[in-house]
């Protein structure tokens, strides 16, 4: 009888080996880019839904107390017999150092007594009606996408909410009225052009929310214009 020899497996020769690993290399190069692009869409469709709930419980709160939620130091103007100005918490919000976090608002529209809303006899949302719902972050350090709501976080942090890039959701509230929302501090669009203060320029709404987008910098390549010839900002608002 004849047996045949047995044969060792064949190995990789290093040259083969080299081609796989290249081959390998460039199908990580591709997937990467394209796994980013769908994370940040995902991020541009969370902030966009988060800027729609807010305006969305904001406007609950107008119809179930007949008047907009104020906020502490906000709409009011310098000078008593002066017009009122609208008011706008969060990280572009105008003074937003020295005291407009956007959990001064948050506060009454989840109906935790805490800040303005835990001022005597009842608050700012005496019916404690929960306009606002939202995850807490898992990271008090670097809040991303939620509340931060753990004690010890820090003035102007505890109780503010957070976009998927780690910036406040910036609100602005129509305190004196007129349907009208001026952003002429945020976005130069907006503008007066004449420069008289003698008509309104802004966006026709009651409430408006956005945040930075990606960049975390207002407007398109930080000029603060919201469109910018051709090109518009990542900036995710509510009014579009």
């Amino acid at each position: 009888m004849n047996f045949s020899p047995h044969r060792a497996p064949r190995a990789f020769t290093l040259i083969e080996l080299l081609t796989v690993i290249a081959i390998i290399a460039i199908l990580m190069g591709l997937l990467f880019p394209a796994i980013g692009l769908v994370k940040e869409q995902a991020n541009k469709a969370r902030a966009k839904n988060d800027v729609s709930n807010i305006v969305t419980a904001v406007r609950t709160y107008n119809v179930e107390y007949g008047k907009f939620p104020s906020i502490a130091g906000a709409g009011k103007a310098a000078d008593p017999s002066a017009a009122v100005e609208d008011s706008i918490c969060g990280d572009e919000a105008a003074g937003a150092d020295s005291g407009t976090p956007n959990s001064l608002l948050f506060n009454t529209l989840r109906a935790i007594p805490e800040g303005l809303n835990a001022e005597p006899p009842n608050g700012r949302n005496p019916k404690k009606i929960v306009f606002f719902e939202g995850r807490s972050v898992s990271n008090v350090q670097q809040p991303r996408g939620g509340f931060v709501d753990q004690q010890g976080a820090g003035a102007g942090v505890k109780g503010s909410y957070f976009d998927p890039w780690g910036k406040q959701y910036t609100i602005i509230i129509d305190q004196n009225y007129n349907n009208v929302l001026n952003l002429q501090k945020q976005y130069k669009d907006f503008t007066d052009s004449a420069q008289d203060d003698t008509e309104d320029i802004g966006i026709r709404s009651g409430v408006g929310a956005f945040s930075l987008g990606k960049d975390n910098a207002l407007g398109n390549a930080g000029n603060k214009a919201f469109k910018s010839g051709t090109e518009t900002s990542d900036d995710v608002v509510s009014w579009q």
